[in-house]
């Protein structure tokens, strides 16, 4: 007589081995395929293998203004800072996330602006701040030496005219450096009754793109607009032997949306030598 038991034992023992043979090709097919699998019922925490970035393209920042409808894309930008004392270019990296930011004419600062105010984002290597006169042109400067530390540059910034220290300095490890933080606020920024004046906060180094000599011609400038309130943290750090500001600004009374978009950009700051 046949054992139908035994026959069906081994019929069901040969189906699992196909499923098992055929769960096990699919496994090792979607592994060598590069598409992780979603670990089930198990201790994900463990350290998991290194994934070697993308490369990521780093765009200049165009001259942008979004009244013209013309934004700033949410992607990676370059800021030139000038250049080292070897002739090498330094540069800051920045990354816009969201729509809304414009950089009007300008390679090394963004703005944003809503109903009641805007913030702005300056990088830059400094040339000379404000001094006596700082809505002239021509006015009295005070220049920031060739071999300035940070030091330097803090105390300048603790005594631009029209503006009060109201926190720091202080020592503040920010954007994988050490850098020295501190805020200023003016109650209301004026300038003569000359149309067109603005608060000259500092002339910096130029950037490439604008012709021969504008990367050491510190033809750019950090300006304010007269009349509004005006709130500004600095974080200054050294790079390459050269001061470095990174400006965050606060112009009348912005959003919290737009602070909080401010404060996303600043924390993407990196820096380092262009390539």
């Amino acid at each position: 007589m046949v054992d139908l038991d035994a026959v069906r034992s081994q019929a069901h023992a040969k189906r699992r081995m196909t499923v098992a043979l055929a769960v096990a090709a699919a496994i090792i097919a979607v592994g060598l395929a590069g598409i992780p699998l979603v670990a089930m019922g198990r201790d994900t925490t463990a350290p998991q293998p290194a994934v070697t970035p993308r490369s990521t393209i780093i765009f200049t920042l165009p001259d942008s203004d979004c009244a013209a409808g013309r934004c700033l894309k949410p992607r990676s930008y370059s800021i030139p800072l000038g250049l080292d004392d070897s002739g090498r270019r330094l540069r800051a990296r920045m990354t816009v996330l969201a729509g809304g930011w414009e950089a009007v004419g300008d390679h090394h600062r963004i703005t944003r602006e809503d109903p009641a105010g805007a913030v702005v984002l300056s990088v830059y290597q400094p040339h000379e701040f404000a001094g006596t006169e700082p809505c002239q042109e021509d006015g009295a400067t005070r220049k920031v030496a060739p071999d300035a530390t940070v030091d330097d540059v803090v105390r300048l910034l603790t005594t631009l005219p029209q503006f009060a220290v109201v926190e720091g300095p202080r020592a503040l490890p920010a954007f994988g450096r050490d850098t020295s933080n501190l805020k200023v606020r003016a109650n209301r920024v004026s300038c003569s009754a000359v149309a067109g004046a603005r608060y000259n906060l500092a002339h910096i180094y130029g950037s490439e793109g604008y012709g021969e000599g504008y990367e050491t011609d510190p033809s750019f400038e950090s300006n304010i607009y007269p009349g509004r309130q005006v709130l500004i943290e600095f974080w200054v750090l050294t790079l390459e032997g050269k001061p470095v500001v990174i400006e965050a600004r606060q112009e009348g009374s912005p959003g919290d949306a737009i602070i909080q978009e401010l404060d996303k950009v600043r924390e993407s700051l990196t820096f380092g030598i262009r390539q």
